[in-house]
């Protein structure tokens, strides 16, 4: 293990974080290790969702053109349905507490449009 230095950490956060791992009998740097290594496994876990999303895309891409105006909806590797107006479609991916998402929306000029959605 090596000694670190962070600037710009909030004085109160680290008390409250310093009395916290006092209490479990922890070092600070203990509890910060894994708070880093949660950190870093929800990130891993974000990119795998992405990838997941982009493959079911590519399940459902044919189907898309078959309702001209429709807001596709993909989140959590899983395809939700497709929704008439954008509201609707967030409201689909509010209603499943979705943090990562990928909207596409087809229009009948043969232009595409999607994006890609993470809070």
């Amino acid at each position: 293990m090596s000694d670190v230095l962070l600037k710009k950490v909030d004085p109160k956060l680290y008390a409250r974080l310093k009395a916290e791992a006092a209490s479990e009998s922890k070092s600070v740097g203990a509890v910060f290790n894994e708070a880093v290594k949660v950190w870093l496994a929800t990130r891993a876990a974000r990119d795998e969702e992405r990838e997941q999303n982009v493959e079911v895309y590519l399940k459902i891409k044919k189907r898309i053109s078959r309702y001209p105006n429709d807001y596709f909806v993909i989140a959590r590797g899983t395809y939700l349905g497709h929704f008439p107006s954008l509201s609707k479609a967030f409201r689909k991916l509010k209603e499943n507490r979705a943090t990562k998402a990928l909207v596409v929306h087809y229009q009948p000029s043969g232009e595409w449009l999607g994006g890609s959605l993470e809070a």
